[in-house]
């Protein structure tokens, strides 16, 4: 008697050049502003108009790659990473939770004077198959949030503690998917 096995095997592979990437997914492109104030976020490239990293542009910010890999559509297990802005202290601010800036229209202002810009993309509230965690730094004297989904370069992973470059740890933002180059 001869057996016939049928393997179905379902790969996600997120592979990305600077214009293009799976559909529903858009790399999330690092960067820091060359005065030291601000590390800024964007799935859109035309924003800034470089991903190279190391090389500097609109606003004065230098790309330090891409951060991670969000979801471009929402889907029934994702929920939106709201994006902020404070002139005074020139500072990017994410997050899944709405009530932090209490505001999620266009051009409002909310808490601490940050600005709601719009969404930047759509993130898991809670662990998914190959996601992994992004996570929040404040850091006090330059007004500066950060999120990285790698531990190492804060050296810390437990809220209120301080690590690296004076940023206190805030936590997991959400869960996302790494950038594999």
């Amino acid at each position: 008697m001869k057996s016939i096995i049928v393997f179905t095997i379902t790969v996600l592979v997120v592979h990305s050049t600077a214009d293009s990437v799976h559909p529903t997914f858009a790399p999330f492109y690092r960067y820091f502003k060359e005065d030291g104030t601000d590390h800024f976020y964007t799935t859109d490239i035309s924003e800034i108009k470089t991903t190279v990293p190391g090389q500097t542009g609109e606003h004065g910010y230098t790309s330090e790659g891409i951060a991670c890999i969000l979801r471009t559509t929402p889907t029934s297990t994702t929920v939106p990473l709201y994006r902020y802005w404070k002139d005074s202290d020139t500072d990017h601010f994410y997050t899944t939770d709405p009530e932090e800036i209490g505001t999620t229209t266009k051009g409002a202002t909310g808490k601490y004077d940050f600005v709601f810009e719009g969404i930047a993309g759509y993130c898991h509230p809670t662990q998914v198959a190959d996601s992994v965690p992004l996570y929040r730094y404040w850091q006090s004297t330059s007004s500066d949030h950060f999120y990285t989904i790698n531990p190492k370069e804060i050296g810390t992973v437990t809220s209120g503690q301080v690590g690296k470059y004076g940023y206190i740890s805030e936590g997991i933002t959400c869960y996302v998917f790494a950038y594999a180059n």
